[in-house]
C-alpha cells in the first residue's frame, strides 16, 4: 500500500520485495484494516472468497464456497449464517468475517490496524480469543493499536513507535505502561487533572424531564460555566442519544433546555448553534469531517459566514484562521490544503475540534473525545478542554472511557438505560464506582479490579 524509501524487509529469515498488496497476498502476508474492506452488499461467504471463489469447470462453485467460509468460521467456534449479507451483521461479525478473508490467503503473517475501535468489552474478549488461537497455530500477529491494556493483555512483545521511528521494543512481561506510555509521548506524562477555577454558580446548560419514548426518560442534569461534565454510560446506554437531543440532532417528546436558565427552542443543529452551543460528533470521518477536502476547507466548514464578504469567501481570512488553529493545536499536517483524509486520526480529531471551537461557543457537548487518537494527541485534546473550561465555557464530554472521565471531568453523571443511575464527583471516585453505576452491579457482584471498557 505504502512503498519504503530505504530499509529492508524479512519473511522468514529471507529478504523479500512486497511492491503491491497482490504481492503481500503472495507471500500469505494479510492485513486487517480499521476501515474494514468488506462488500456490504455480499454475503459472508462471497465476502471472503471475494475475487477468488472456488470454480467447478469455470462457473463459480457456490456449495464449495459456502462450505469452505463455514469450515473457516467453525475453527473458531463462530456460528453464523454465511448467506447472509455482511452489512446486517454487527462490528465484532464483520470483524470475524474480515480474518476469515485473510486466513482464506493461508496467511502465516496477519496485522491489524486498531481492530477495538468498534468493539464492546465483550466483543473484545471474543476476539482475543480468536486471535489467541491463530498464534497457537503458528500465525505471526502485528497487533496495531494506542490501547496500552489491550497491548499488555494480548501481545508478547510491544515495540513503540514515535513520529516514525522505533523508540523501543520490549517484553511486556518485563515493561509497564507507564514506561511505554513514556516513549510513545518522549516524556513523563501528567495526569489532566489540575488546577481548576472555581465554576459559575448559575448552570449555563439545564435540562429538565428530557424524554424520548423508550430511548430515554426524565434526564435531569446541569453544566454550569468553567466545569466539565461527563455523561458516561457503556455502549447501549443511550448516553449519544441524549447528548444528541441537546443539540437539536434527535428530537425529544418532553422535557425543555435551558441556557442561561431561560428555556431555549432547539430542533436542529443550526438553533443550537444559534443558541451558542457546539457539538463534537463521535464519528470524525462520517459526520463530523468532509475527508477529501483539505485541513482548511474543514477548520472553516462551520464558520463560512465570518469568513465571507459580500457573499464571496474571504480565502486570506481562511488561510489565517486555519494556520491559527494548525499552531494551537499542533496539527501535524504537510499544510492547510492537505486532504484531512490524509491525516492521522488524532489530527483529524483535532481539526474536527478546531471546527467547532472557530465559533467560539459558550457550551461544548462532546462525544468521545479522543476515541481512536494517540497518548499524546489525547494529552493535548485534554489539555484544551481544561483551558477552555478556565476560561469560563460549559463542557460536556459524553464517553465510555472511564479512565478519561475521571482524569478530566469535575462531575460524572451515569447513565444506564437511558436513565440517570447517579452522580459521582470524579475527584474521589474510581473505575469501580462507574462501572457499578453503569451496569447497575452491586458492590458484592464486581471484584475490585474491575475497568472501565474498552
Amino acid at each position: 500500500v505504502v512503498q519504503p524509501d530505504e530499509g529492508d524487509i524479512f519473511i522468514g529469515g529471507e529478504k523479500v520485495s512486497i511492491p503491491s498488496p497482490a504481492a503481500a497476498k503472495a507471500l500469505h502476508v494479510s492485513c486487517v484494516f480499521q476501515e474494514l474492506s468488506l462488500a456490504d452488499g455480499l454475503s459472508v461467504a462471497e465476502n471472503i472468497h471475494a475475487g477468488r471463489p472456488p470454480q467447478h469447470y469455470g462457473v463459480i462453485d457456490r456449495r464449495e464456497m459456502r462450505r469452505a467460509a463455514r469450515l473457516l468460521l467453525d475453527e473458531f467456534g463462530v456460528t453464523m449464517n454465511v448467506d447472509r449479507p455482511v452489512g446486517l451483521l454487527p462490528t465484532t461479525s464483520r470483524q470475524i468475517v474480515e480474518i476469515a478473508k485473510a486466513l482464506s490467503l493461508h496467511a502465516r503473517i496477519m496485522l491489524l490496524d486498531e481492530p477495538t475501535s468498534a468493539l464492546t468489552p465483550d466483543e473484545v474478549t471474543a476476539l482475543f480469543s480468536i486471535l489467541r488461537k491463530l498464534a497457537a497455530r503458528g500465525i505471526g500477529i502485528i497487533y496495531v493499536s494506542h490501547h496500552l491494556p489491550e497491548i499488555f493483555r494480548i501481545a508478547d512483545r510491544v515495540s513503540v513507535l514515535r513520529d516514525g521511528r522505533l523508540a523501543g521494543t520490549h517484553l511486556t512481561s518485563e515493561t509497564s505502561q507507564p514506561q511505554i506510555v513514556t516513549e510513545m509521548v518522549g516524556r513523563n506524562v501528567e495526569t489532566a487533572r489540575g488546577e481548576r477555577r472555581q465554576a459559575a454558580s448559575q448552570e449555563a446548560l439545564s435540562v429538565e424531564g428530557l424524554s424520548s419514548g423508550n430511548v430515554f426518560s426524565d434526564v435531569s442534569f446541569g453544566v454550569r460555566a468553567g466545569e466539565i461534565v461527563g455523561l458516561a454510560g457503556l455502549v447501549g446506554s443511550r448516553k449519544t442519544e441524549i447528548a444528541a437531543a441537546i443539540c437539536g440532532l434527535f428530537r425529544p417528546d418532553a422535557g425543555r433546555i435551558m441556557i442561561d436558565g431561560r428555556p431555549a427552542r432547539i430542533t436542529n443543529l443550526r438553533d443550537a448553534m444559534v443558541q451558542g452551543i457546539a457539538y463534537v460528533p463521535e464519528n470524525r470521518k462520517t459526520e463530523g469531517l468532509f475527508l477529501d477536502l483539505p485541513v482548511a476547507a474543514n477548520v472553516a466548514a462551520a464558520t463560512l459566514e465570518s469568513h465571507s464578504r459580500f457573499g464571496f469567501l474571504d480565502r486570506s481570512s481562511v488561510a489565517s484562521a486555519t494556520l491559527a488553529a494548525i499552531r494551537r493545536f499542533a496539527i501535524r499536517t504537510p499544510g492547510p490544503d492537505a486532504p484531512v483524509g490524509r491525516l492521522s486520526g488524532g489530527n483529524q480529531q483535532k481539526v474536527m475540534l478546531a471546527k467547532w471551537l472557530e465559533r467560539e461557543p459558550r457550551i461544548l457537548v462532546i462525544n468521545e473525545p479522543t476515541k481512536g487518537v494517540d497518548i499524546s494527541a489525547k494529552q493535548q485534546i485534554h489539555a484544551e478542554l481544561i483551558k477552555l473550561a478556565a476560561g469560563g465555557m460549559a463542557i460536556l464530554v459524553v464517553s465510555s472511557d472511564f479512565p478519561e472521565l475521571l482524569a478530566l471531568t469535575d462531575r460524572i453523571l451515569v447513565v444506564r438505560g437511558g436513565c440517570i443511575a447517579g452522580e459521582l464527583s470524579a475527584g474521589s471516585a474510581n473505575e469501580t464506582d462507574l462501572m457499578m453505576l453503569a451496569s447497575g452491579v452491586s458492590g458484592g457482584d464486581l471484584p475490585e479490579t474491575a475497568g472501565a471498557p474498552a
